[in-house]
């Protein structure tokens, strides 16, 4: 019992969060639309970057000082200020680590979201008020189980990360990690779900070589992890790793990008 009442209290002090966050984003984007200067909209941009890695440090403060959630991080994130960062994925509590691992001191973070999230409450809005891209999940696939909309929208973003700081967020899975999946997909891999190298090629074309890949590996150390539990802290110790790589090294993506899942799978199994 004592453990859901800490969930619901954690689940509200996250929509708290990001309630305030809103509120004063749609603010700052108010002025900007409404005072249409390049000192405006350079000031605008600077406000939202520090409001971005207030709400990231506010929900990193309850994760571990009060949830009691231990992060250990092993690695360090460079200062390069347009990375490109994938990850595996197994619960919505994947972002705010990530957001902890980048944003706290680094970019803010450009996530790759569904289109369905944008209706979601608070949480929607806020991703559409930061313009992230939107991906579509239904249309014609190709090979890589992405379709042109999506691959369109990733075209575009990719055109325009070096424009402004920021990290490209992707989950090359493109969904959670669940055993029922994994069967589904029959991935090669024991704790990993196949990733799709559309994406990936895309923004390649698109980004200068010496753009950083940076690659996170998140351990929960347990299995059918999910983000209720997470929030009143169980696991109680989550182990990223970080590695870092760049675009001028990839040759294959798809070989490049199999190799990387299993040493990431390998990374899992311990």
């Amino acid at each position: 019992m004592i453990n859901h009442v800490i969930s619901v209290l954690s689940a509200l002090w996250v929509a708290l969060n990001l309630v305030t966050g809103l509120i004063i984003l749609l603010i700052i984007l108010l002025v900007a639309w409404v005072v249409p200067s390049k000192t405006v909209t350079a000031i605008s941009q600077r406000l939202t970057a520090k409001l971005y890695r207030c709400a990231v440090r506010v929900n990193s403060f309850w994760m571990k000082k009060v949830v009691g959630i231990e992060v250990e991080v092993k690695g360090e994130l460079n200062a390069h200020p347009n990375p490109v960062v994938i990850c595996n994925h197994q619960t919505w509590f994947d972002i705010p680590l990530v957001q902890e691992v980048i944003t706290a001191n680094g970019p803010m973070i450009k996530f790759l979201v569904k289109r369905e999230l944008t209706w979601v409450p608070i949480i929607g809005w806020i991703c559409l008020a930061l313009d992230f891209p939107r991906l579509q999940r239904n249309g014609t696939k190709n090979k890589n189980g992405r379709s042109s909309d999506d691959l369109r929208l990733i075209q575009k973003a990719s055109q325009n990360h070096s424009d402004v700081s920021g990290a490209l967020l992707l989950f090359p899975e493109g969904t959670r990690f669940t055993n029922d999946k994994q069967t589904q997909q029959g991935s090669p891999y024991q704790h990993l779900l196949k990733p799709r190298s559309g994406g990936i090629k895309m923004i390649k074309r698109h980004v200068s070589a010496d753009t950083p890949i940076v690659d996170i590996t998140i351990n929960y150390h347990q299995e059918n992890v999910n983000i209720w539990r997470c929030l009143h802290g169980d696991p109680k110790k989550v182990t990223i790793t970080i590695e870092h790589h760049l675009f001028s090294e990839v040759d294959d993506v798809n070989q490049w990008l199999n190799d990387q899942w299993f040493a990431k799978d390998a990374l899992l199994s311990h």
